[in-house]
């Protein structure tokens, strides 16, 4: 399991960041990324929905596992 904390970090570079991440992974493999409220943790885990990975949001933290 990875954790990247994007607290901060501007839309859409967060997903730029996160994407980055998940390109490193082996599909199975779980990223946890912390967000802003606001846009940041809606257009994060709707990106990584749209590219088809499982996707858990809890609070400021959202659960990737990639497929």
């Amino acid at each position: 399991m990875s954790t990247l904390d994007l607290t901060g970090v501007l839309c859409p570079l967060n997903w730029v960041r996160a994407r980055l991440a998940l390109e490193a992974m082996d599909a199975g493999e779980e990223l946890r990324l912390r967000l802003d409220p606001g846009e940041p943790i809606e257009s994060v885990p709707r990106s990584a929905r749209e590219d088809g990975h499982d996707v858990d949001v809890h609070g400021d933290w959202v659960r990737i596992v990639k497929r």
